[in-house]
């Protein structure tokens, strides 16, 4: 057996193929047209991180079994031609919720002590900055987790134990697993942007997500309010955001993800003073990326056992 990956895997997950037997050539790229097509040809199983991996990519790759994705998000995987030639796209559920949820809080403790903003005056000798009354305590401040799932849950207990009031929305209507993370659990999206002081983005990007936050959306948030981004870039109309925060429509944002990536740097989000932008690492601290790498390569050697993994992407493979 043998397996293609873009960049190599933690050193736990590397063992797990070795103990396995399992062959394994790393691209050291972002750009798999460029791997060599008898590398490509020869493999078993793909290990395909946050770059895109095309139809014209699988195509070459007769004897494929399994993709593993070390993570959730699989909207850079050609996956409805991987449903079509009957491989599934085994995710790795849970792997960085707590990486991804502690990084989102990070951003509600930067925007609500306007870190940014005194970290920049104090270096520049503007000592009155600290009496402005910018900064806000969290107690009792509302959060909007839009997505209460594996990470959204983690947000909520994190932000409860600041004494701050858990608002959630679910694309799915589900009352109970929103209530059951300890939310006030509201039906109507727009209600929740209302109501929030905090906005934190924890959903997937699909068509009815795609943009989902826009002029409007972000219209309707108090002018006191931020907006919190970890899910993924296209959720979010970013030329929008960046007005919305510079016309002060919103306070702020922080961001971590964009709708290319790596971003252009003419990003508006990159010129909005009140944006704090990290460059997509919530999830890569070295506990979250041990946990993805392994759960993908537990998921891609069931698989090849014969077994149905935990999460795939594209369950009808199985259907068939």
């Amino acid at each position: 057996m043998k397996f293609v990956m873009s960049l190599p895997l933690s050193e736990q997950a590397t063992k797990m193929l070795e103990e396995n037997h399992i062959e394994y050539y790393i691209g050291n790229n972002l750009d798999w047209t460029s791997y060599p097509e008898e590398e490509l040809a020869s493999a078993d199983g793909l290990i395909v991180r946050m770059e895109k991996c095309p139809a014209e990519v699988l195509a070459k790759c007769p004897k494929l079994k399994v993709i593993g994705r070390p993570g959730m998000g699989f909207d850079n995987i050609a996956v409805d031609y991987a449903t079509k030639i009957g491989v599934p796209v085994v995710l790795a559920p849970g792997a960085n919720a707590r990486s991804v949820a502690e990084h989102s809080v990070m951003f509600i403790l930067a925007l609500g002590k306007r870190l940014k903003t005194m970290e920049t005056e104090g270096r520049r000798g503007n000592w009155g900055i600290r009496s402005q009354g910018l900064q806000m305590e969290l107690l009792g401040k509302k959060v909007g987790i839009v997505g209460v799932g594996g990470i959204g849950s983690i947000v909520a207990q994190l932000c409860t134990a600041f004494g701050m009031k858990c608002l959630g929305f679910s694309h799915s209507h589900n009352r109970a697993k929103v209530e059951a993370a300890g939310c006030e659990y509201y039906e109507n999206l727009d209600d929740l942007l209302r109501d929030s002081d905090f906005v934190s983005l924890h959903m997937p990007l699909n068509k009815d997500t795609y943009h989902c936050i826009g002029s409007r959306e972000l219209g309707l948030m108090k002018k006191t309010a931020f907006l919190i981004n970890t899910a993924r870039g296209a959720v979010v109309d970013e030329q929008a955001l960046a007005d919305a925060v510079n016309q002060g429509v919103i306070v702020g944002a922080g961001v971590d993800v964009y709708s290319e990536e790596p971003p252009s740097l003419d990003n508006p989000v990159f010129s909005a003073p009140g944006i704090i932008c990290t460059p997509h690492t919530a999830a890569l601290t070295p506990e979250g990326w041990n946990r993805m790498a392994c759960y993908a390569i537990e998921g891609c050697l069931a698989v090849l056992n014969g077994q149905r993994p935990k999460m795939v992407a594209n369950p009808e493979v199985y259907e068939k």
